[in-house]
């Protein structure tokens, strides 16, 4: 098995004809056994690539399949609820694509220069990854409560647990971008936990469709992200950079509550 060594762009290229054939196939399945098998498939798939595909020791096989199975389970939630529309082909243009980039993004060999050059759009890429899942996997919940799907204590229990996962998510990204593992990052766990338990509440009170509350729930999670990781590093926060930053994120924010549908 040593020997045998996969290219990435011949990874990515296969992770993309195998999803098409994976989604050809999942409007077909006929029960949720069938579907559980689906998803396993697809986690073997990436687990042979993951193992057969080379990776510089700067790299981790583990982290990318742990994005990789994130971002799943997130198309996958949200695929159940969506309706045909603008929202689903996006979705499914994800679906197809995404896994496959990752694989691209791979280096094929270990130089210096080539790996300074990767790891950043490589890094970049999975995070985005994680952020489409934290989205998906919100807006997957908030649609299990619109269709009445789940009772409001579990829907509580789901609030509790997508706060841990996001909170995981923030602690994990924050140690890959050079955070100490010291209290003040605890802390922002914790805070980053509260916050968005509360936060993710308030929004299930406001008379808006499912997808556009997780999409709010995670634009605020990634500026709160952005401004720990900032605030936590050596050089601080530069307040003339972020001031800016914050004030579009304002305005965008603004723009886009007047653009959705309110119920």
């Amino acid at each position: 098995m040593k020997n045998i060594s996969f290219h990435p762009k011949l990874a990515a290229f296969i992770d993309v004809i195998a999803n098409l054939v994976m989604f050809w196939g999942l409007f077909r399945l006929g029960h949720w056994q069938t579907l559980l098998a689906w998803f396993v498939l697809r986690t073997v798939l990436w687990i042979f690539f993951i193992r057969l595909v080379y990776y510089p020791k700067e790299l981790s096989r583990l982290r990318h399949f742990i994005s990789l199975l994130f971002f799943n389970v997130g198309v996958l939630l949200s695929l159940i609820f969506m309706e045909w529309g603008q929202a689903l082909t996006l979705t499914v243009a994800l679906f197809v694509i995404f896994s496959g980039v990752s694989f691209w993004l791979l280096p094929t060999k270990s130089e210096p220069g080539v790996i300074n050059f990767v790891i950043k759009p490589y890094r970049r890429w999975l995070l985005l990854m994680d952020v489409f899942g934290l989205a998906l996997l919100w807006s997957s919940l908030y649609a299990g409560s619109s269709f009445q799907l789940i009772s409001f204590n579990y829907f509580w229990l789901g609030l509790i647990l997508a706060s841990l996962i996001t909170s995981s998510i923030s602690y994990w990204w924050w140690r890959e971008y050079g955070l100490e593992n010291k209290d003040r990052l605890w802390w922002s766990v914790i805070a980053c936990f509260f916050t968005f338990l509360e936060l993710s509440f308030a929004l299930w009170l406001w008379p808006l469709g499912f997808l556009v509350n997780g999409l709010i729930v995670v634009w605020f999670w990634y500026v709160f992200w952005l401004m720990v990781r900032f605030n936590l590093s050596k050089d601080g926060i530069n307040w003339r950079k972020q001031n800016i930053f914050l004030i579009i994120n304002f305005i965008l924010f603004i723009g886009f509550l007047f653009l959705v549908k309110w119920k």
